[in-house]
């Protein structure tokens, strides 16, 4: 079964011999897209905050300030944590900055139609 999340969810960080890598999660198992598949993991991270402190989702051009980041090994670079707006439903994944990744059936799927996961005061 697939693990289509609310657009009130903040997505988790799923701990990869690739990284730290953005993704969703469901009765103690993540999911996360990785080099053209959807991979599946037992060790993540519910992105949670310090009181004062709240989640929300920012669709924009660009990479916002207190953007959630994770990291992949293979180009060295930061991944972001977005909700990818999907006619599956609204389901958490990972951004360079310009396109978004989510894993589905199996594949990682590309997304341009997201909203970054941002943490604010």
């Amino acid at each position: 079964a697939e693990a289509v999340v609310s657009t009130q969810s903040t997505g988790v960080m799923v701990n990869t011999p690739n990284g730290r890598i953005p993704g969703k999660a469901r009765a103690g198992k993540a999911w996360y897209s990785f080099g053209g598949k959807e991979h599946e993991s037992t060790d993540f991270h519910w992105i949670k905050v310090s009181r004062g402190y709240r989640v929300h989702q920012e669709k924009c051009n660009h990479v916002p300030h207190g953007a959630v980041v994770g990291f992949q090994h293979n180009n060295n670079k930061a991944v972001f944590g977005v909700i990818c707006h999907t006619p599956h439903g609204h389901i958490p994944g990972k951004s360079n900055g310009q396109e978004a990744h989510y894993g589905w059936g199996g594949k990682e799927e590309t997304c341009r139609n997201f909203s970054y996961i941002v943490v604010r005061q």
